[in-house]
């Protein structure tokens, strides 16, 4: 069966998706800067996030930097709670992204509480920063979360089916490898808006 590239952000973004996803947003509210993708039979998500370039540090910082706010999201910022095992550069040449002054990708752990409960659960999280430069000042990033340790009392446990087919990393690279930006004024303000919003970034 041949895949299709499915439409994001109104269909500014598109990629190939993984199988056996639900699309969040149809069972709760959604950040207009984020699309989100959770696992029909796991805790598995996948999230893609545009946020306001951070020029504050270098390149490479750039994505732990997201890493760690990810990370107070979660509730995760002791030391022992969140962990980075690896950081790359990914070639620009290899991504279809035009616009791009570098990407990067970030292996990392994550010990998180869910609904502020007392039982913390061990989640791999994969990301994927495509920087995106001049007047465009984006920071696209995507984000696998990938459960691999659930508490008993979590309330996450009755989700996971051990005998249920789950997204991989291979799943993950082929969804940002495929991302294809259709039309670039997604990522411009509005310039008849003068009363426009404060673009704040709101993490998962």
């Amino acid at each position: 069966m041949t895949r299709i590239k499915r439409p994001l952000f109104g269909g500014a973004i598109q990629a190939f998706l993984p199988d056996g996803l639900i699309d969040a947003s149809s069972i709760r509210l959604v950040p207009n800067n984020q699309e989100v993708f959770m696992h029909a039979q796991s805790d598995q998500s996948i999230i893609v996030e545009i946020l306001e370039r951070v020029n504050e540090v270098s390149d490479e910082n750039a994505i732990k930097y997201h890493f760690d706010a990810l990370a107070e999201a979660n509730d995760a910022q002791n030391t022992q709670d969140h962990i980075v095992d690896k950081i790359q550069s990914i070639p620009i040449n290899s991504l279809i992204v035009q616009r791009l002054t570098s990407a990067w990708y970030l292996f990392g752990r994550q010990q998180v509480s869910k609904y502020n409960e007392q039982a913390k659960n061990i989640v791999y999280i994969h990301l994927c920063l495509l920087r995106l430069g001049g007047d465009l000042a984006t920071d696209l990033l995507i984000s696998f979360n990938d459960p691999v340790f659930v508490s008993e009392q979590s309330s996450s446990n009755d989700q996971q089916n051990q005998n249920g087919s789950r997204w991989t990393l291979n799943d993950f690279e082929e969804f940002f490898r495929s991302l294809e930006v259709v039309d670039y004024g997604l990522f411009l303000p509005s310039s008849n808006d003068d009363n426009s919003q404060s673009n704040d970034i709101i993490m998962s």
